[in-house]
């Protein structure tokens, strides 16, 4: 197939790694594939060697440059990624030169401001990562045969571990028996670290011998690589090699706010971490989905005694421990990039069929 991302993003947030870990996946399939980025997006320093194309600085000549990706006499598919991008591509699938089919991706749980593009008929599917986003489409009037869910993928780099458990818990000062809570996530109020830390001082006052230890991973305030000590807190700068604290930790808290389907979750679970979430998003059909058994605890998202307990529960229970970790190493392996991948590349197939281009 002849496909085209495009996204309108300048960070690593974590739709963006999965616009990056989707074009990965599909060129090393054998597709022509196309990635277009906007100048300085920080992409590109996670993944020096693959061939993004930049987009122009002036946003008039996107389209110029995106559809003379696209060949002139053999279909192709367009997917959109991020606001910006879903509203370029929400205008130019109405008047479509050559043969595409148009899609547009959204990974969060709020509303846009400007519904506009999302009732375009120039966007033939929506792809979502979780029922969550799928349910504020369809509280907007997108039809619900336009919107595919297709949860977010791991690749298998992510789970690499380059820094051994003990060599990580002596660089942070952290004893190689003590029981580690981890937390990654930014400075952005809706991921919930304020609470998180006022929930860890309520549950474990005591910093005594067999206390735990919390872990609060990708504070951008910090030197990269750095790490500031607090008592038993350490607050860790912006790191890449995340599975180096995934395996060093023994336990994983989402203390979030708001989200749709947070990759270090999904890690987390990869690792056979239990899981402490808040309610929000796909978190509880993550943790504590309906028809399966839980990995973890379940809290309403900015209630600090109601995740202190959580965390005192988690902590004392080893039993319950071992049984949410077994579930969530099985749950985890059902976030693959194969499964992303094989579904991604039906649904662009389906609608080539849709088009009759194919």
């Amino acid at each position: 197939m002849n496909i085209v991302l495009f996204t309108s993003s300048t960070n690593t947030s974590g739709g963006s790694r999965q616009a990056l870990y989707l074009a990965r996946g599909l060129a090393e399939r054998g597709h022509r594939l196309v990635f277009f980025v906007p100048r300085g997006a920080a992409l590109q320093g996670l993944a020096p060697d693959f061939p993004f194309s930049v987009l122009p600085a002036e946003r008039p000549a996107w389209r110029s440059s995106v559809e003379a990706a696209l060949p002139a006499d053999a279909p192709a598919v367009l997917h959109a990624f991020h606001n910006a991008a879903v509203k370029a591509v929400a205008l130019w699938g109405l008047f479509r030169k050559k043969p595409f089919v148009t899609l547009a991706h959204r990974g969060v749980v709020f509303r846009p401001k400007n519904p506009l593009p999302y009732w375009s008929p120039g966007i033939d599917r929506f792809t979502v990562n979780s029922p969550a986003c799928a349910r504020v489409l369809r509280s907007m009037g997108v039809r619900r045969g336009r919107i595919v869910c297709v949860p977010n993928g791991i690749p298998e780099e992510r789970l690499r571990v380059p820094r051994a458990s003990a060599e990580l818990r002596a660089f942070l000062d952290i004893p190689a028996d003590a029981f580690v809570f981890l937390s990654i996530g930014g400075e952005a109020a809706y991921k919930g670290a304020d609470v998180l830390l006022r929930a860890f001082a309520e549950a474990f006052p005591d910093e005594g011998p067999g206390a735990p230890f919390l872990v609060l991973l990708g504070l951008e305030s910090l030197p990269r690589g750095g790490v500031a000590r607090s008592g038993r807190v350490r607050r860790a700068g912006y790191a890449e090699d995340v599975g180096s604290f995934l395996a060093a930790a023994d336990a994983y808290v989402q203390p979030s706010r708001s989200e749709s389907m947070p990759n270090t979750l999904l890690e987390a679970l990869c690792f056979g971490l239990p899981c402490i979430g808040t309610a929000v998003g796909a978190i509880p059909d993550i943790v504590e989905p309906a028809g399966d058994a839980p990995c973890g605890l379940l809290v309403r998202p900015g209630d600090v005694s109601e995740l202190a307990a959580a965390l005192r529960r988690l902590h004392a229970d080893a039993a319950r421990r071992a049984v949410w970790a077994q579930t969530a190493g099985r749950r985890g392996a059902c976030f693959g990039m194969t499964e992303r991948l094989d579904r991604i590349e039906a649904l662009y197939a389906e609608l080539l069929r849709f088009r009759g281009y194919a």
